[in-house]
């Protein structure tokens, strides 16, 4: 994000005394008809139309507002222009008006003094609430106290997390019965239509098309978004500023896919085996093959997988679950066998990493 400053304007201001309205910020320290001190709670930004420019504006810091009469001094004033009292560390700076922000290409329509007037009264109270809230316990700070909420919020997410996904309790399981399953995937060495960007294609590669398609995409920045906003200087001006930052558009990335004819191993098929128990004990499919060799148009055996599963009953609940182990503890787990296992609380799904024998 990039800053560019467009001026440094007045802000106005409506003498409460006799009424003059719009007055200026820097010119006008007091009003011209009735010579009351200007209020700098009560200035206001102008509209488009309105706003006056300030030439060669040397800002001295935000206006210190004498606490014995009230009146808005230059930040660097050392006593207050309209009663000489010293100005000391009481007295405070004047507060800034809320930015204003309009898109790019629109303008500001302006304020008044009622608007001033309400945010000034907002904030007088909130400091009174503020005021009225019960102190923090000594030695407390803001920051501890936000870091407590904070850190309170996330115990709370925490602790649905967990009920919602850890939270387990334990429960008995009775073993039931068995089952299994291997498979043996039966490979052929031929030719087979394949694909990959042409940059990765297999040197053994023929019959060869190209095509372009998308392989990714980038972004591209696309122009930048760009806003204006006023910003109370707390001197009785206010500085517009235009804020850019740059947008982006995905764009797809193409090259060249390479559709081609390879000789190699691929699956042409998977034989398998099943059972329902122990007995008989597992064996692998059989497998018979109609060339065997590594000639073209020949087979092979390839991949093989074996898997077993335990039927588990929970009896106090009447549920049945099924587990999936490994060979040795399907060997040992006798029907009748009993295991304790974790349990979710609330999705009631069984956890089989936990099984473990019943003491």
């Amino acid at each position: 994000m990039h800053e560019r400053e467009l001026g440094t304007f007045e802000m106005l201001w409506d003498c409460s005394a006799c009424g003059t309205p719009k007055l200026l910020g820097i010119q006008h320290r007091h009003c011209p008809a009735c010579g009351s001190p200007q209020d700098p709670s009560a200035r206001y930004y102008p509209s488009d139309e309105d706003k006056i420019a300030v030439q060669n504006h040397v800002y001295q810091g935000a206006d210190l507002i004498c606490p014995a009469c009230t009146t808005a001094n230059a930040g660097t004033a050392q006593f207050c222009v309209g009663c000489g009292s010293p100005l000391g560390s009481d007295a405070k700076q004047a507060a800034a008006r809320t930015e204003q922000q309009a898109a790019h290409g629109q303008g500001f329509s302006g304020e008044s003094v009622k608007d001033a007037r309400a945010e000034a009264r907002a904030r007088r109270d909130a400091q009174a609430q503020q005021a009225r809230a019960k102190p923090a316990a000594p030695g407390m700070s803001r920051g501890l106290k936000i870091g407590l909420i904070v850190g309170g919020g996330v115990l709370l997410l925490g602790i649905i997390v967990f009920v919602l996904f850890f939270w387990k309790r334990e429960a008995a399981v009775e073993v039931e019965g068995h089952r299994w399953a291997r498979t043996i995937d039966i490979e052929v060495f031929d030719d087979v239509r394949d694909s990959e960007w042409c940059d990765q294609m297999p040197r053994k590669a023929r019959n060869v098309s190209r095509r372009k398609e998308q392989r990714s995409t980038k972004k591209v920045q696309d122009g930048e978004e760009c806003v204006k906003k006023r910003k109370d200087n707390r001197d009785g001006t206010f500085k517009e500023v235009q804020e850019c930052k740059p947008k982006y558009r995905e764009e797809p990335v193409y090259d060249q896919k390479c559709y081609f004819e390879i000789e190699k191993w691929a699956v042409r098929r998977t034989e398998k085996a099943e059972g329902q128990s122990k007995d008989p004990e597992p064996a692998w499919p059989a497998v018979t093959l109609s060339k065997p060799g590594t000639c073209k148009g020949c087979e092979r055996e390839g991949k093989r997988v074996e898997t077993y599963w335990l039927r588990l009953l929970r009896k106090e609940e009447g549920q049945a679950d099924e587990c999936e182990v490994e060979r040795a503890r399907w060997d040992g787990a006798e029907v009748g066998s009993r295991f304790m296992v974790k349990v979710g609380v609330v999705g009631d799904g069984i956890d089989c990493d936990s099984l473990q024998p019943a003491p």
